[in-house]
């Protein structure tokens, strides 16, 4: 059974929720919360294994509790919820598992439990942490995680970053190098100022007859560049 405390502010957004909840096999409500501080009082009574919370609150906000909850030594996967979808990343930041546009519908709220149902160090505390990032992207008004595997590359255009994936194109607020401080350890490689590609994907490096360097990656129709400052890296990669 999984243990949830919810936060929100108003009141009726914890009402629904729990209505919600009710009628999803598996989960229970063990608190709830209108801020912060009432949040840190549940957290001193309960270890629950979730902490559905919203972003936009009174004094300290839901990614900055976020963040806190992540150093617990068992901390709970946290479902953030809010009215805006440039939050998204930042959400991503603090460690979510899932990121819910209000209002939440039952379907959502299911899929966001199935994807928390996965071991974590609050349901098994032998893991000490998740060895694939998870991305958060919103299709429609529908929230996603998105698993480092399915990545092809991430572009960076002038109002947030391009992610590519075999069956589609993606669009997802933030920059390049926050994705690139979360990515690289997972095996993604920055190959250009605007261009983050997993190695895994990488079929060839190929060089046209002016001395450019490009990618050839596997599932994606357009070549890639290469700057020269990445070039050595990226073959010191690939061959190795």
């Amino acid at each position: 059974m999984l243990e949830v405390i919810i936060v929100d502010d108003e009141r009726l957004a914890r009402e629904r929720l729990k209505r919600l909840l009710a009628k999803l096999p598996g989960a229970r409500v063990v608190g709830e919360a209108a801020d912060a501080a009432g949040l840190r009082e549940q957290i001193g009574r309960h270890v629950p294994h979730i902490v559905i919370l919203d972003i936009e609150m009174p004094g300290e906000d839901g990614l900055s509790v976020g963040r806190w909850l992540s150093t617990l030594p068992t901390p709970p996967a946290l479902i953030f919820v809010t009215a805006h979808r440039e939050f998204a990343l930042e959400a991503f930041s603090a460690h979510a598992a899932g990121y819910l546009l209000k209002p939440v519908s039952a379907e959502q709220l299911a899929s966001a439990l199935q994807a928390v149902r996965r071991p974590t160090r609050a349901t098994d505390p032998g893991i000490r942490d998740n060895p694939e990032p998870l991305l958060p992207v919103i299709v429609g008004r529908r929230s996603r995680l998105l698993p480092a595997g399915e990545i092809l590359a991430f572009r960076a255009e002038d109002k947030g970053v391009t992610v590519f994936t075999r069956e589609a194109k993606l669009f997802v607020d933030g920059s390049l190098k926050e994705l690139a401080s979360r990515f690289e350890p997972a095996g993604f490689l920055r190959v250009h100022r605007a261009w983050l590609v997993s190695k895994a994907a990488i079929r060839a490096i190929e060089r046209d007859a002016i001395g450019h360097h490009w990618i050839e990656v596997a599932g994606l129709a357009e070549q890639v560049p290469v700057s020269r400052r990445q070039l050595s890296h990226l073959q010191t990669h690939v061959n190795a």
